[in-house]
C-alpha cells in the first residue's frame, strides 16, 4: 500500500464494507471492491502486529 496511513486504510475499508452491506456495489465492481477490502484488511492487520511488536520491544527495554 503506497503511502497510506492505518487510519486512511481503516476508513476506506469501513466505507467499502458499508457499501457492500447497503448493496451499493454493482456486480461489475463487486470483485474489485472485495479484493481491495481484502488488501486493506491485511494491511491494517500487519500494521497492528508491527505496532504491537514495537511497543513490546520498548516495554522490554524499559524493563517494565
Amino acid at each position: 500500500m503506497d503511502n497510506i496511513t492505518y487510519e486512511e486504510a481503516a476508513k476506506e475499508l469501513e466505507e467499502i464494507l458499508s457499501e457492500l452491506k447497503e448493496d451499493q456495489v454493482s456486480v461489475d465492481q463487486l470483485a474489485a471492491k472485495v479484493e481491495r477490502a481484502a488488501k486493506l484488511a491485511a494491511y491494517c492487520s500487519e500494521r497492528l502486529r508491527s505496532t504491537e511488536n514495537q511497543i513490546q520491544q520498548i516495554i522490554e527495554k524499559l524493563g517494565l
